[in-house]
Formats: structure tokens, sequence, C-alpha cells
């Protein structure tokens, strides 16, 4: 840019400055000017600004209403009389001010609002009827106090009876406020009052005693004391359960920490070691038969894979707790575990067999044993030593020759 564009920027610039500061200094006379307006306004005023009006006062409405006219005709004039309805819901209070909410006073003719409102709050028939209704009764509230009381029982006086005097308005007003006091305040007041002449005390003076006497009045105050309960976590207790297995053995429920399953506990979880998750049997049949050709009669009641099979090593026996037989395996019952069905021919029965199935004189037909040393022939020790015996021998002699052993046909040894 050229100095000549920079000069003619400059030049703009500083007019532009001129201008603001010449319309600012303007306006700032113009204020001056609307202040000074206002003051000499406020010191012309003649009139007072009237009080508030309230029914509870000392004047009436249409007292109030000519003070209320002098003090706009001085201040605004009385060319536009309906400006003054705004205005006058400044000065009202009470009823009177509901009564012109109401109305909409504001958007009224002063006119109209005026004589609307005088009518409204005369003292007619049915206004005074109303009044007295509430002189007769009047009722200290408990929660009210003495002061509020006793405003409460001048203004239902003058309003219940409007043509009485000043000296009748007193004398009615004592009475009714001694009248309506509590039981206990009202002894003592009349114990105050025996030797004093009511008309010559001050209203005022028989509110204060009434307070006073109302303060050093017992009040039973109950009391009720709540106990107190202390709230805090609780960890959840777990209770075992007895479960009952097949052999009628009772078994504390074992639940892992780690999975929440049961059946094992956390050091056993194959969640967390899979060397310790048990080989389940692969067999379609859940009741799968012995090794021996035996009938259906001689399969065992535990669930799973037969005696022989290689999985007993996992299991484990409900009534020991030991690891690596059945229940009826179990050496520890060996009396229960051994029993055979009387006859091959007779239906599987589940559920649990009665003592008195035990306790059998059944005998082992090679050694002669019974009663709780009763066995089957194939595990009678006399054999399991013959075939022992058989087995180490070196010599070669006839298939007959091993079995000759004077013993009964296999078929009739278990009859």
């Amino acid at each position: 840019m050229e100095k000549a564009e920079y000069e003619r920027m400059f030049q703009k610039l500083s007019e532009a400055v001129t201008h603001l500061t010449a319309n600012t200094l303007k306006q700032e006379t113009q204020i001056n000017a609307q202040n000074a307006h206002i003051a000499a306004l406020k010191k012309g005023k003649k009139v007072p600004e009237p009080e508030p009006f309230n029914l509870d006062g000392g004047t009436t409405l249409p007292e109030f209403f000519i003070i209320f006219e002098d003090y706009c005709t001085d201040l605004y004039g009385n060319t536009k009389k309906d400006a003054w309805s705004p205005v006058l819901k400044k000065y009202l209070e009470g009823e009177v001010q509901q009564a012109y909410i109401g109305l909409k006073g504001g958007n009224l003719k002063w006119d109209l609002l005026k004589s609307t409102l005088s009518e409204q709050f005369a003292d007619t028939v049915q206004r005074i009827k109303n009044f007295k209704i509430l002189f007769n009764n009047l009722k200290k509230e408990e929660s009210e106090s003495m002061l509020a009381f006793s405003i409460k029982v001048t203004r239902i006086c003058k309003n219940a009876h409007p043509h009485y005097g000043i000296v009748e308005i007193s004398d009615m007003t004592k009475n009714k406020f001694l009248e309506k006091l509590p039981y206990d305040i009202a002894e003592k007041m009349s114990i105050k009052l025996v030797d004093e002449d009511l008309a010559g005390i001050d209203y005022s003076k028989i509110v204060t005693w009434a307070e006073r006497f109302e303060v050093m009045s017992t009040k039973t105050i109950i009391v009720e004391a709540a106990n107190k309960i202390s709230i805090s976590a609780s960890e959840p207790s777990v209770q075992t359960a007895a479960a009952v297995k097949p052999n009628n053995s009772i078994v504390p429920k074992v639940v892992c920490t780690h999975c929440n399953k049961a059946g094992h506990s956390q050091n056993q979880c194959w969640t967390l070691d899979p060397s310790q998750k048990p080989i389940r049997n692969n067999n379609a049949n859940r009741g799968s038969f012995n090794n021996n050709n035996y009938t259906r009669g001689n399969f065992n009641n535990n669930r799973g894979a037969a005696n022989n099979n290689q999985t007993n090593n996992t299991r484990r026996c409900y009534s020991c707790g030991v690891y690596g037989h059945l229940a009826n395996a179990c050496p520890n019952r060996q009396q229960y575990g051994n029993f055979q069905s009387q006859q091959n021919n007779q239906p599987f029965q589940n559920g649990p067999r009665a003592a008195a199935v035990f306790n059998t004189n059944r005998q082992c037909n090679v050694c002669k044993a019974q009663g709780q040393n009763f066995h089957v022939w194939q595990k009678c020790p006399m054999v399991l030593n013959l075939h022992a015996n058989t087995a180490n021998a070196a010599v070669t002699t006839d298939q007959t020759a091993t079995t000759d052993l004077n013993l009964q046909p296999y078929a009739a040894l278990n009859m």
C-alpha cells in the first residue's frame, strides 16, 4: 500500500472517533437534564405518599380514596384519571388487594374501579352477618401467637359491630380476648385481675400479661426415641444340604468356590487343572453289564460303567468316600456289596434294600462261609488260591486235572 492510502485510512478513523465522542457527550447532557427534571418534580410534591390501605386499618375505604386522589392529582395531574388505576395496586393490602387482582383493576377506568371496590367492601348487612359468625366462633389456634390472636380479635370485633363507639369496642375486645384464652392462661389471668378494674387497663397491657403467662405455663413434650438399627453388609452363609445317594449314605454337599458347581472342591476343579477332569464312560448304555456273562439281574445298581471298567479309579464310593471302587464293591460293606439276587429270572428292583434281606443264612458252597463272611464262589479264597497255584505249575497235564476239585457244577453253586 502507498503512503497516500495510509493517510486516507487514518483520516477516516480520526473522523469516526470524533463523531463518537460528540454523540457520547450529547447523550450525557440529555441524561443530566432528565435527572434534574425528576429531582425538580420530587421537590415540587406537596401531598405525601399515602400508606397502604388494609381493612384492619383505622380508615375506611372511601376515606382512603380521597387521600389517594389528592396524591395522584399532585403527582400526575387530573387530566387522565384512568392512569391512576394501575398505580392503586401498590397501595392496597389484604382482601382489597386480592379483589383488585381478581377484577384486573389496572385495565379498568378509575371511576368504575372506585365504585366497584366501594360497593364490595361497604358495611352491608351480609358482610356484617358474616363477621358476627366469625365473632361467635373465635378460637386461638395452637400455632398462633398471642399477639396475632389479639389483632384478630380486634379486627373481627370492629367489623362485626361497625356502629359501636370506641369505648364499647374496647370493652368488647378485652372481654372476648379473655374469654377465648386457653384454660391454664385464663385461670392465671383471672387471679391477676381480681383487684383490677378492667375498664381502666389498656388492651395492650392485658395482651402483655397473657404473653408472659403463656411463657410460664408448662408444656408437656413427649419425645419418642427410635431404636437405632445398625445395617452392615453381611457375607452370604453357605448351608450344606444332605444328599441321599443310591446306597442310602448321606454325604455333605460340596460346592466349588471357583466354578460354583457341586460335586468337587476348588483343589479338584478341572477348570483350573484339566488333569483333574474325570474320565467318563463312552458306552451309550448307562447301566452296562459286567464282563462276566450274567443275566440282567446281576448288574450293578450304580449308574455308569461296570466293575471291571477302567474308569472305576476315578469313581468315588458313596459309602466310605474313597476313590477307586463303587459302593457295591466297598470292602467296608462286603456283606452288602456281594449280594446276588436269588433267581436270575427275577426282574431288577430299584430303591434301597431292607436290612432283613442282608441278614441271610446263605453260605458259600465251597468253604461253607455264611453270615457277614458270605461270598459267592467266584470270590471264594479257596477257589482263588487254587487258580493261583494252577497258573504257577510248570507241568503240562490234562486240562481236566486242574478242575478235578470235587466241586459242583457252576450252575448249581449259586443256587
